[in-house]
């Protein structure tokens, strides 16, 4: 019983994202076509790319709910140049450095003031959608197909989508970086146990505002993909990815049985929300049947990635 408890505990995620697979691989007619798995990527994507940022500033012992508030007003920002024909790519800083000191905001809140990230970031988000009103009047912003090149973000390189290289090339440079790099490996020590790394001579607060200029950047990327999805900047564009992508970055920590943030975990819980709510759509099930889906699924794969331990550690914000 110890062995096979450690297995689950282990691969819990992963072999209930592959017993999925197969089930709508049977069930979903078209789901395994090309175009389809293609499609299935892209819609992971953006969920995968916002649950890194929040994956790491919770490697750094914090928390940052404000993309639900920074991502529709970086998305109006994005939406109100880009209908100015401003070019892309003064846009996409603008939009960059708006994340960033939003970002800076909330981390000396946090490390110098030392406030909850938690309740800070939750006003800050609240404080976003405020100044969103503000900006947009309370309307969306769309634009037309002359000022929004959609094909330059999700169009094809060969089979490919654009969006899902980039994807994977982020995912592939954020490993390594929490994983295999002295920064990475410094920022985990700095969330497990702040005290200790400033005994060892590390400043805390340092490599914090680090991981939340990380997690701003990612978010306001985020912003910029959605708004380009959407054709627009939609003051829903953030509540919507609220509850998944924290979702993402809590159920990733079970990945492997590692039990903390990590960036892999992320990748594969935001390809099991993806994939459920497109075989979903395949088979023609109700609308409604995609939430309920998800908690149930989702709630099996913590149980068993706890299976057989005596004592269950709580995740920490």
């Amino acid at each position: 019983m110890k062995v096979n408890s450690q297995v689950l505990q282990k691969y819990a995620v992963f072999g209930m994202l592959i017993l999925l697979f197969i089930i709508f691989s049977i069930f979903a007619k078209s789901f395994l076509l090309l175009d389809n798995l293609m499609n299935l990527l892209v819609q992971s994507t953006i969920l995968g790319i916002v649950g890194f940022g929040l994956a790491y500033i919770m490697i750094a012992g914090e928390i940052d709910l404000s993309y639900a508030g920074s991502i529709p007003l970086e998305g109006a920002v994005f939406a109100a140049l880009l209908s100015r024909n401003t070019s892309y790519g003064f846009s996409i800083i603008c939009v960059i450095g708006i994340g960033l000191l939003i970002s800076l905001v909330v981390s000396q809140l946090v490390t110098q003031f030392k406030l909850v990230s938690y309740i800070t970031t939750i006003a800050m988000m609240f404080l976003l959608q405020g100044i969103w009103y503000v900006l947009t009047g309370g309307k969306n912003v769309f634009l037309a197909e002359e000022q929004l090149n959609r094909e330059w973000i999700f169009g094809n390189v060969g089979p490919f989508p654009r969006i899902v290289i980039f994807y994977i090339i982020l995912f592939v440079i954020l490993f390594i970086i929490s994983e295999y790099s002295a920064f990475g490996l410094r920022l985990r020590a700095v969330g497990t146990d702040p005290e200790s790394t400033r005994a060892s001579g590390l400043n805390p607060k340092v490599y914090k505002t680090c991981a939340f200029l990380i997690g701003g950047a990612i978010f306001a990327i985020g912003s910029i993909l959605t708004t380009a999805r959407m054709s627009g900047a939609l003051a829903t564009s953030g509540s919507n990815l609220l509850m998944p992508v924290m979702t993402v970055a809590f159920v990733g920590q079970t990945f492997l049985g590692m039990g903390r943030p990590n960036i892999p975990g992320v990748f594969l819980a935001s390809l099991l929300l993806a994939m459920i709510d497109n075989a979903f759509v395949l088979m023609q099930l109700p609308i409604w049947s995609v939430p309920m889906a998800n908690g149930v699924i989702l709630i099996s794969a913590i149980y068993l990635a706890n299976f057989g331990k005596k004592e269950i550690i709580q995740i920490k914000f």
